[in-house]
């Protein structure tokens, strides 16, 4: 059986600042290139741990969350057809889904724009309460909140230990009800949002 590799990750973007060191092997120079870099903990595509935010800081942050939480998780693929209808989603989109028996959870709502577009779908108190309810510990999304007046999604996600992965990208990319997710985060101590390599892998 054949595997499918899908990449959700969005690009990273900021500050590049590239420097030459000088090499010389057997004789002949060479320019060894080292790099400064600076962005943003939101650059690309990023999971944030639930000690984004302060009051559910449980320890574990991008260097000492286990990796194998992390790697290949069993994910229910949840993809709505929200055509015609209000921005809110609503508990009867996903319950139809359910129960979820993985412990990971990915909805595609078919947002295309700008998650800070003031149109943006977002999770409605009850839909966020099923999320919780299904005991899973990873959430990836392409929309999450509605920016003007929150709905809690995130301090009810990290109440619940669950990370979440925001921005991921090609999600219709994805064919099957049940990938395996796989999140890369540079293991740096302290960060409890960082940006990421996603891979949903297909097989």
């Amino acid at each position: 059986m054949s595997m499918k590799i899908i990449d959700l990750s969005r690009k990273i973007s900021g500050r590049i600042e590239r420097s030459f060191v000088p090499l010389r092997v057997k004789g002949k120079g060479y320019r060894g290139v080292i790099y400064q870099i600076g962005f943003s903990s939101m650059a690309g595509s990023y999971i944030d741990f639930p000690g984004h935010i302060a009051e559910f800081d449980n320890g574990l942050d991008a260097a000492s969350y286990p990796p194998e939480k992390l790697f290949l998780v069993e994910t229910t693929v949840i993809r709505l057809n929200r055509k015609g209808l209000p921005r809110e989603i609503k508990v009867a989109e996903l319950e139809k889904f359910g129960p979820v028996s993985t412990p990971g959870l990915l909805v595609d709502t078919g947002w295309k724009k700008d998650v800070y577009h003031p149109e943006v779908y977002f999770y409605g108190e009850e839909a966020i309460a099923w999320i919780v309810s299904q005991k899973i510990r990873l959430f990836l999304s392409d929309v999450y909140e509605n920016h003007a007046r929150p709905r809690g999604v995130f301090v009810e996600l990290f109440r619940a230990g669950i990370s979440t992965v925001c921005l991921p990208d090609n999600l219709d990319k994805i064919t099957r009800p049940r990938v395996k997710i796989c999140v890369f985060p540079l293991p740096v101590a302290g960060l409890t949002q960082a940006p990421c390599r996603v891979l949903a892998v297909e097989d």
